[in-house]
């Protein structure tokens, strides 16, 4: 585990470690021996990645409707939180399939209200030198509104180390004890506490209460507070919301958020597989250690941790300890899962492929054919 905490040390005195930086950050050394990866932009309703402005826009389109909101700030997309270190310098609202939306825009000296069609860059309202908390409420008619929060230039207090501290020392107290987390003793442990820091306190308050129903099969009620607690984490940066991003990502079938695992972690193995293009390749750090059985600095379920370690095998061309781990997870309890049984099927087709076996590649890529994600390989597959 010591990989996510050793790829985020040379950043800690920047702010831009607690939340989702509009321009990405890396540390001198991983500047070094990192190529430059392209800029993702993320849907800000199911997290999926894009490269291309246009191609996010047309998902965005075609799987969640004609309607939609979102907001852009500095080139990038927010789904609800955003950090702008420099200043901001671009602030488009897109609003699409409503006549109009209301705007409300308040922050230090900074209260206005306006109506906005279509696409709109809404800087002209804020000062150039614009510092704090700036929050847009957008109000569609007869509609549920949507709000933004943007933080420019400088962040209220957040106790990163002392919050990851007693997360871990909670979350492990409660599968220890195999007992539901509370939230009022967690906060009580805080004392006083600002709003960032109860927003990430939230999130790992719902990511434990999720594993700790779901160990105890209410399936449905952990699924509800999984989905909380990703979007709750989603806009920070830190090595554990990171960790744990990557964890619910790979769970829910939300690939895109795996392109933050650090290159030298066997997650980045599952980046490779799920987001490039097949067939990709993938190198085993040699810090890429996994001694302790879990790749994650978060608590991770043993299915994920097994499928990474998995996925590591297949790159190595390691075939009997792939082929011993897809055996065993055909017999985990979550392999019956919906999810885990397509994302099964597409390792299975793909190792099948890549060994001549197509009878076999071909039986798995028709489970997928239809699969929203997976469905053009198949298709392609089974076309030629």
């Amino acid at each position: 585990m010591a990989d996510w905490k050793d790829f985020f040390e040379d950043n800690k005195e920047s702010f831009g470690q607690f939340l989702d930086s509009l321009a990405e950050r890396r540390g001198p050394r991983a500047a070094d021996t990192t190529p430059p990866v392209p800029p993702l932009r993320f849907c800000p309703l199911c997290h999926a990645a894009f490269i291309e402005e246009s191609e996010l826009a047309a998902h965005i389109r075609s799987l969640h409707g004609q309607q939609y909101i979102y907001l852009r700030v500095n080139g990038r997309i927010i789904r609800d939180l955003g950090w702008a270190d420099r200043g901001i310098s671009e602030l488009r609202l897109v609003s699409l399939g409503f006549p109009h939306v209301q705007v409300e825009i308040s922050g230090p000296q900074v209260h206005k209200f306006l109506n906005v069609r279509g696409d709109e860059d809404l800087k002209r309202l804020v000062p150039a030198d614009f510092e704090g908390e700036l929050t847009l409420r957008v109000t569609p008619p007869n509609s549920r509104g949507s709000q933004f929060t943007i933080y420019s230039r400088s962040l209220p207090e957040f106790r990163c180390e002392a919050l990851d501290e007693l997360i871990q020392t909670m979350s492990l107290r409660c599968f220890d004890a195999n007992h539901e987390p509370d939230i009022i003793e967690w906060r009580e442990r805080m004392r006083e506490i600002g709003a960032l820091e109860n927003r990430y306190l939230n999130g790992f308050f719902e990511y434990t209460l999720a594993f700790s129903l779901e160990q105890r099969g209410q399936f449905r009620k952990a699924k509800e507070h999984f989905e909380e607690a990703f979007g709750l984490l989603l806009p920070f940066r830190t090595a554990l919301s990171l960790s744990a991003q990557c964890v619910l990502g790979l769970r829910m079938n939300c690939f895109g958020v795996l392109a933050k695992a650090p290159r030298k972690s066997i997650v980045s193995s599952v980046d490779q597989f799920f987001n490039k293009p097949f067939p990709s390749r993938w190198t085993r750090s040699a810090s890429a250690s996994n001694a302790d059985g879990s790749p994650f600095m978060s608590y991770a379920d043993d299915f994920t941790i097994r499928f990474v370690q998995v996925i590591a095998d297949f790159y190595t061309g390691d075939t009997s300890n792939f082929r011993a781990g897809i055996e065993a997870l055909d017999f985990h309890p979550s392999a019956r899962e919906k999810n885990n049984e397509d994302k099964m099927a597409l390792l299975k087709a793909r190792f099948y492929r890549i060994t001549g076996l197509r009878s076999a590649a071909r039986e798995n890529y028709e489970m997928i054919r239809y699969h929203p994600l997976f469905g053009r390989e198949a298709e392609e597959y089974a076309n030629g």
